[in-house]
Parts: C-alpha cells; sequence; structure tokens
C-alpha cells in the first residue's frame, strides 16, 4: 500500500463505528478505525466531514490522509449502515488535467499546422494563375502581346482578371498596330506636306533684289505660312519698265488654300502680261475664278502697276489691307474681294511715288498677329513701325516687322499666314547700286526662311572666286553649305543666320553663324551606311554629306550663337 497506492485513486468501507471492512491495506481490515485515524497526525479530515459520514450523509471534501492531499467521496450503503468512500489523491487529478490539456493543446496544434498547410495549399491553387498573369503583365510590357495566358477554369474574381486581361492584350496589339499604321501615315504625310511647303515656296518670288539690272527700283518680300503650307502669296513682274505686282490672301489655310494661291499666281502673271491695267487685271481674276469657284472660296488681293519712269502708281484692291505708303495709309475703294461676287464693277486708282518712297504691303496676319493674351498687333503699331523704318531698304523695313511681329507674338502659335513685301522707288539709278556696294561681297545675312536660300548662290559664287576653287570642288563646296543653313532653317529654330567667307594661307573658311538651339554637327554621330535604309533611324543624311563635301568642320557655341566654319583647300 505504501508503494503501491500512496498516490492513486483507491476505496475502503468503514461500518456505522467507522472500522474498516475493506481497505487495499488487509492489516487495517477491523483492525483499524477511520474516525479515529482522522485525527492521528499525518491525517487532516474536518471534524464536520467526520459528522456527517458518522450521520450517514453523503458528499465530499479536501482531506490530507496518510500525509497525502486528496479529495474524499463518501456516501452510506442502502440497508447495510455501511459508508463506502472513493480517495483520489489531489495529484492525479491535477496530474490527469494537466495530461488532458496537454493532448487538446496537442490536437490544436496538429490541427493548426494541418489547417495552415491546407490553406497553404488552397492559397497556392487559388494564386497560381495569378502568378502567370503576372508573368504575362511582365511580358507585355516588354512589347510581347501575344504573351500565353494560364487556363482557369473556374468561376470567381480570378477569371474575371483573367478575360479582362485576354481583352486587355488584343486591345493593345489592336492599338499597336494602329499606332504604327498611323505613324507610317503621318510621316508620308508629314513628307508630302515638306514637299508642298517646297514646291509653295519655290513659287514665290525669293530672288533679292529681283532685278539687278534696274538701279530704279528696290523689292523685297517674305511669307511665312501658319501651317506647311499656307495661302497667302504675293509676287511682281517687270514689262515695259513698268513693275506689276501683287499680294493677296486666300480665304481659310492649308492644301486647299495653297492650291488656290497657286492658280491665282499663275492668273496673275496671265493677266500681267496682257493688261496695263490693274483694276483690269483683278476683273479678269475674278471672272475666271467666279467660272469655276464651286466650293465658295475668295482672295483679298492689291495689285500695282509702278512706272519705274515717272514713279506714277496705278492700283485695284479687292478687299485687301490698305498699303502704307511712306508710313501713311493709302487711300483704297472699298471692293469686293476676287470671286466673291461674279460681274463686280472693280474700280481702280492712281497715285503718284515721290523719290524715296516706300510701299509697304501685308496680309491681315500681320496686324491681327496675337500674343499669349490674346491681344493683337493692330494696325496702329504696324502703321508706327513702317513709319519708322521707311527711310531704310525694302529688306531693312520687312524685317524690322518680322522681328516686331515675333517679338509681340511670344510663344503663342502662329494662327494666320503673314506675307509681307515692300517697294522703294528711288529717282535716282545710282541710290540702289550705292546702297548695295555698302555691303560688303564676302559676308551675307538671310532670314531663317527657305525663301531667301537663293541668295546664297551668289555670295558662294564670290566666295570660291576669291578663294580659288575649281568648279568641280565649288560644286561641292554650295551643297554642303545649303545643306548646313536648310539645317538651320528646318531645325535650328533660328531667326537669322550670317555667314562670312574669309581665306587663310590655302584654306577658304565659310563661317555660319546663327542663334538658333545649341547644335553641334562635329559631335553627332555619322549615319551607318551598311545598315539598310529602311532599317536607319531617320535624318543623318546631311552630316554624312557635310563631311564629305568638306576638308574639315569647326564648332563653337559664343553667346548663345552657332558658329559652324566650313573649310575648304584652295585648288587654284
Amino acid at each position: 500500500y505504501e508503494k503501491g497506492c500512496r498516490h492513486h485513486s483507491y476505496n475502503f468501507v468503514t461500518d456505522h463505528n467507522g472500522i474498516y471492512i475493506l481497505h487495499p491495506d488487509e492489516q487495517r481490515i477491523l483492525n483499524a478505525n477511520f474516525f479515529e485515524e482522522s485525527k492521528r497526525p499525518g491525517n487532516k479530515v474536518d471534524a464536520e466531514v467526520v459528522a456527517r459520514m458518522k450521520k450517514g450523509e453523503q458528499g465530499s471534501a479536501l482531506v490530507e490522509i496518510d500525509g497525502v492531499p486528496s479529495w474524499i467521496y463518501y456516501r452510506t450503503v442502502k440497508g447495510m449502515d455501511w459508508m463506502i468512500a472513493v480517495v483520489v489523491p489531489q495529484e492525479v487529478i491535477a496530474h490527469k488535467g494537466r495530461m488532458l490539456n496537454t493532448i487538446i493543446l496537442i490536437v490544436v496544434l496538429l490541427g493548426l499546422v494541418a489547417i495552415y498547410f491546407i490553406c497553404r495549399q488552397m492559397i497556392r491553387n487559388a494564386t497560381r494563375p495569378l502568378h502567370f498573369l503576372a508573368r504575362s503583365a511582365e511580358e507585355v510590357a516588354m512589347g510581347n502581346f501575344s504573351s500565353p495566358l494560364p487556363d482557369v477554369k473556374t468561376i470567381d474574381e480570378v477569371r474575371m482578371l483573367h478575360d479582362s486581361f485576354e481583352m486587355m492584350q488584343t486591345s493593345l496589339s489592336i492599338y499597336v498596330d494602329e499606332v504604327k499604321r498611323t505613324t507610317a501615315e503621318k510621316a508620308a504625310f508629314e513628307n508630302e506636306m515638306n514637299n508642298a511647303r517646297a514646291i509653295q515656296m519655290a513659287l514665290v518670288p525669293n530672288k533679292f533684289p529681283p532685278f539687278p539690272e534696274h538701279g530704279d527700283i528696290d523689292i523685297y518680300g517674305m511669307m511665312e505660312p501658319a501651317k506647311s503650307v499656307g495661302g497667302d502669296l504675293f509676287d511682281y513682274w517687270l514689262r515695259d519698265n513698268r513693275l506689276f505686282f501683287c499680294i493677296g490672301d486666300v480665304s481659310g489655310k492649308g492644301m486647299p488654300a495653297a492650291l488656290l494661291m497657286a492658280v491665282m499666281k499663275t492668273m496673275f502673271r496671265s493677266e500681267a502680261r496682257r493688261s496695263d491695267n490693274a483694276a483690269a487685271i483683278i476683273d479678269a481674276m475674278n471672272s475666271n475664278l467666279c467660272e469655276e469657284n464651286t466650293e465658295g472660296y475668295f482672295v483679298t488681293m492689291f495689285v500695282g502697276i509702278l512706272d519705274l519712269t515717272t514713279g506714277r502708281l496705278d492700283y485695284c484692291n479687292a478687299g485687301h489691307e490698305a498699303p502704307l505708303l511712306s508710313g501713311k495709309p493709302l487711300p483704297v475703294k472699298r471692293n469686293k474681294p476676287i470671286g466673291a461676287l461674279s460681274g463686280w464693277n472693280f474700280e481702280g486708282q492712281e497715285t503718284e511715288m515721290k523719290p524715296g518712297d516706300m510701299l509697304f504691303l501685308y496680309t491681315d496676319g500681320l496686324n491681327e498677329a496675337k500674343n499669349i493674351k490674346g491681344e493683337q498687333l493692330g494696325r496702329k503699331r504696324v502703321k508706327e513701325v513702317a513709319d519708322q523704318y521707311y527711310d531704310d531698304s525694302a529688306q531693312q523695313l520687312v524685317e524690322h516687322m518680322e522681328e516686331v511681329v515675333k517679338k509681340h507674338a511670344g510663344d503663342a502659335k502662329q494662327s494666320d499666314d503673314i506675307t509681307l513685301m515692300a517697294i522703294k522707288w528711288p529717282l535716282n539709278p545710282n541710290d540702289l547700286q550705292t546702297q548695295q556696294d555698302k555691303t560688303p561681297k564676302n559676308q551675307l545675312t538671310i532670314r531663317s526662311s527657305m525663301v531667301d536660300m537663293a541668295l546664297l548662290e551668289p555670295f558662294i559664287a564670290n566666295a570660291v572666286e576669291q578663294g580659288g576653287i575649281i568648279d568641280k570642288e565649288a560644286k561641292r563646296l554650295r551643297l554642303a553649305v545649303e545643306e548646313a543653313v536648310a539645317n538651320v532653317i528646318f531645325h535650328g529654330k533660328a531667326t537669322k543666320i550670317s555667314l562670312q567667307a574669309t581665306v587663310e594661307d590655302d584654306m577658304l573658311l565659310l563661317t555660319i553663324d546663327d542663334d538658333g538651339i545649341p547644335f553641334d554637327p562635329t559631335q553627332t554621330s555619322v549615319t551607318d551606311l551598311s545598315v539598310p535604309a529602311d532599317q536607319r533611324p531617320p535624318g543623318g543624311m546631311g552630316i554624312i554629306l557635310l563631311h564629305q563635301m568638306t576638308d574639315g568642320l569647326a564648332y563653337q557655341r559664343v553667346n548663345g550663337h552657332n558658329i559652324l566654319t566650313i573649310k575648304k583647300k584652295r585648288t587654284l
């Protein structure tokens, strides 16, 4: 008992006096009394519990038997006046509880682990298509719009994402194809528009002075379309010592206006060859245009005929802006524009130009030019500038007016074509020659416009003669200079271009100075001609031309100006 039962549950039976009838310790049976033992040292049984047991009641209590804290459960056996008791050591109860708690904890932990792996697998199965979609998104971002998508059989949000992604791939493929097609069409259209612009600019007079053999007339003009091509025009024609000239503005802009502009220029030249009256020229042009004008276009135009011998000016204005004669508005009749009304009776006028008078003509794109605030330049400002510079040459007046309108417009987008033309009539034939002699032949200043490209030819001819360049090399030099200047005009955003020719030792140096954006052709990578043309990036051929047609290039950026020096060895 001491070894086997002391810390284990057991039961015993006593009679009504407390004598053991049954006990695990056989020595106590009929020899020991529970009630007496409860009072011995090592045993702690509450007297009230003993009293209740003696009375035959039932119950339980926490006691200490044989020095072991235990729970005792007791009751009387009916009909026999015996009492049966069960003793459970407190340590046994606690041990069972700990074992139960441990078992429960282990079961819970195993359950959590099982739930973790089950959930993990379920989440991996659920998100596996998302990983495929993520990789497909990376492929799409790199331009592979045909990247395969995962096969999603479930009908849930992942399926919706899959279908949306598939639709996005299809849409992107269609969009990219459309962008490529549109880009190619746009490039082709821009190329056609550039060609159209070049053709239109070739139709506009670009040789100044136009009649170097006539020292009694000074003419200069320019045209700047609002778009690639425009509807403004100016022209002049010399016949029988009389100057036939015109300036016009076609209604509308773009290609239709440009085509009508070309037609009007041809009509003016045709009528100027056979008529000596400005009103008659306009009347004939009006009749011709009204016969074929099914689209309702019209043209405002000023036509003048200046007798270079007397200064008599015969003119007719068809709804155009009134020109300025030496800074003052020229009186004009209120005629209809050409093409506006068939059968209109155009009235002509006459005036006398005095020696040194300057006639300044312009289209409404000048006075209606707006700045970023929407403010127009205005006729008053145009008159002030013309009045200030009419004593200068025709070119100087036009260039000053061009600078004024550009300064006024600032960053505002040009909304209408701008055309300017000035005609100065000096009485003394030597006046114009004296002015030309003041400009050194080895220097040239032109506007950043293709119109002024024609001025390069006499300048280069004088330079190659001064530098001693043979004809073959002179042609190569001219191509190089024209390419460099054209590059500044088309891409440099310059306002003026200055050229100077000098000879140093055995080298002819042509210096091109412009105030455009920085560009160094000597540092630009040369196009690889071994690559097929359709696989090369656009541009670069001009740089090759510059390098091949010259004997050296030097570039500096000084005070906001590009200074390119083209070198050519003397061959004579």
